[in-house]
């Protein structure tokens, strides 16, 4: 298992191929464009990615858990899937279908009242969930204040170099997803 992060807010071109991926992998069919979807997609978002594999992304909630850039809190759930099956869903209307995928959106995109930084939940697991700028900045502002013994610590381990680069690079890209 590994962790795929990629911006919200993806530069246009990468978004409008983004979105053409989801609709055509949400119909349940075979995607027959050229090129794939697919193809396309991880072709021009691959510059908006962070990739982790488990080892790493552990590296990464222990650094977030000791500089109080996390917390643990119980995750809400995703809706119940209102479709009976895959030829449901193929035969729904998209109206349906897009009620559908933005109440898991908005459970993907869940905070926690009063939590500072980002809910632990989010980082242990492919989610899918969306982390939101104002998650990072809590967090980026929770790390600027730790102690810097414990930054020189962390900042040691290149993996964590690179995700607090990541982190100060999404907080002006809409967060980012974890899928």
């Amino acid at each position: 298992m590994g962790y795929e992060v990629e911006w919200v807010e993806l530069p246009e071109a990468a978004g409008r191929v983004r979105s053409r991926w989801e609709d055509c992998t949400g119909s349940g069919l075979v995607c027959d464009h050229e090129p794939r979807c697919a193809e396309a997609y991880f072709s021009l978002a691959e510059p908006f990615r962070f990739c982790l594999n488990v080892a790493g992304m552990a590296v990464c909630r222990d650094g977030m858990r000791r500089a109080g850039m996390s917390y643990r809190a119980e995750r809400q759930p995703f809706p119940d899937w209102p479709f009976e099956g895959a030829e449901d869903w193929r035969s729904a209307s998209r109206a349906r279908r897009d009620a559908y995928r933005a109440a898991e959106r908005a459970a993907a995109a869940q905070t926690v009242p009063g939590g500072v930084g980002v809910p632990e939940f989010k980082l242990s697991s492919n989610g899918p969930w969306i982390v939101g700028p104002q998650e990072i900045a809590g967090a980026l502002g929770r790390y600027a204040v730790a102690p810097a013994g414990l930054r020189a610590e962390l900042e040691a381990a290149e993996v964590w170099r690179d995700w607090l680069g990541w982190l100060r690079e999404t907080v002006t890209r809409g967060g980012f997803t974890v899928g």
